[in-house]
């Protein structure tokens, strides 16, 4: 007979920082997306320094702005990396010519795969500062930087007006004391439902047979440890487009395509099977966070979806928990932040050498979660604070909607602790769930696949 778990572990969202107040919409409409860059600036700057001051010395540098600075003499500035690629796609080309735009210097070897922007000759990186911009050169790269990271830079400005760097500081990271905790936490994302049983035939069968495993009394090796949550990482309803795309903005924007929406049956199937999956006695709680095309905002952070789109799951408050994207709560003191990967995917199309870890390792090294917000990934306009700055480094970091499974532990700079980074393939395509355990932060890989 199935007997209940108990939670033993001490839960905390902290994700209130991802919600949008009632001081954020104000005047949103009239804001412009340079205040976003401001906040960004001033929440890091404090922290650039921080290092400066630890790796350079006290007193041993010249911290001023670009309008002061002199030719050849050695000055540290702190601004905002502009990336700028010769061959980004253009609204204005898209629509001399729709059928030609489909990334011509973009590689992906598959349909699923991410194209892969190819370099240019042409390409090179900027430093905003203060409204003002200057060309690096130097210790710099174009593949450990992106559009949006702030950055403090040592070095010099040349004739040409090229700011020579010799030093790149980035910001101090900050991670708690991390505790023990007994128990197994379980991620899966990319469900991506349709409303189509024959198309979603495999990934409802899929998750039927996941919830029976869970659930089962099976001994050995084939056993499955208690549940303590279940984190459901969204799109859980797929779109034919997500508008991320330059060809999907030009096609709704003339007319030409209709885009289709969320589908009300792909909901009531995933309500269906999330609060299955909850009611079980073996599952302590399913937390389901949105990804871009599930029916709610799709600025960056995401809201959760509404309990009216997944009715059932409302009558189950207790066991089934509806968050934002981002997500970021605690089990005992460990914190987990977990995200759709919207803003990892565009940033693996800008290089040839990323893989999503190596793309989560570095958002750990620039602390912030999707800098790439609102350049190349829709954000709400904010003025005065950016959510997306990391405040303290999660323990852990699960990315979902990933090309293929993966997972690095990343060393945090200036301590001896290091943040476990996952990314986690859709389940849609691949039927694999990670089940994650907590005290030892080990990770096996399930998959529920019965052709497999």
């Amino acid at each position: 007979m199935e007997t209940a778990w108990s939670n033993i572990l001490d839960y905390k969202n902290i994700s209130d920082r991802y919600v949008l107040t009632e001081e954020d919409k104000k005047g949103a409409f009239a804001r412009q997306y340079f205040e976003v860059y401001e906040a960004r600036v001033n929440a890091l700057k404090p922290r650039i320094i921080e290092i400066a001051e630890r790796d350079i010395g006290k007193g041993k540098f010249k911290h001023i702005s670009l309008s002061d600075a002199k030719q050849d003499e050695e000055i540290f500035v702190i601004g905002v990396i502009v990336k700028r690629i010769a061959a980004r796609p253009s609204i204005l080309k898209s629509l001399l010519n729709e059928d030609k735009v489909a990334y011509d210097d973009y590689e992906g070897d598959e349909e699923d795969d991410v194209k892969r922007y190819a370099g240019s000759s042409e390409d090179r990186i900027e430093l905003e500062s203060e409204k003002q911009t200057v060309r690096l050169d130097g210790a710099i790269t174009m593949d450990e930087c992106a559009t949006g990271c702030c950055v403090g830079v040592l070095g010099k400005l040349g004739k040409e007006g090229v700011f020579h760097v010799n030093r790149l500081i980035w910001p101090s990271s900050k991670i708690s004391k991390k505790s023990s905790a007994e128990g197994t936490i379980v991620f899966v994302s990319g469900l991506e439902l349709t409303g189509d049983m024959e198309e979603d035939q495999l990934t409802i069968s899929g998750l039927e047979f996941m919830s029976e495993w869970m659930n089962s009394e099976a001994l050995g090796e084939n056993q499955c440890p208690p549940i303590d949550r279940v984190v459901v990482i969204g799109p859980i309803v797929e779109t034919k487009s997500n508008g991320c795309d330059v060809q999907s903005v030009v096609r709704t924007l003339t007319l030409s395509r209709t885009e289709k929406q969320s589908s009300a049956k792909a909901l009531i199937t995933v309500d269906k099977l999330i609060s299955s999956i909850a009611e079980k006695p073996l599952v302590n709680t399913v937390d389901v966070t949105p990804g871009v095309g599930d029916p709610c905002s799709s600025m960056w952070p995401l809201p959760p979806i509404h309990r009216v789109c997944l009715q059932r799951c409302a009558m189950s408050q207790k066991k089934v928990n509806l968050v934002t994207n981002p997500y970021e709560f605690e089990v005992n003191g460990l914190r987990v932040m977990t995200m759709s990967g919207e803003n990892v995917t565009e940033l693996l199309r800008t290089s040839h050498k990323w893989t999503g870890a190596d793309v989560l390792a570095n958002l750990v090294k620039w602390q912030h979660v999707a800098p790439n917000c609102p350049d190349t990934l829709d954000a709400f306009p904010m003025a005065e604070r950016d959510p997306l700055v990391m405040e303290t480094t999660p323990h852990i970091i699960v990315c979902g909607n990933q090309p293929q499974a993966e997972f690095r532990r990343v060393p945090i700079d200036g301590s001896d602790s290091t943040c476990l980074v996952v990314c986690l393939p859709k389940f849609s395509k691949t039927r694999v769930a990670c089940f994650l355990n907590l005290k030892d932060l080990s990770m096996k890989w399930q998959n529920f696949d019965h052709q497999y």
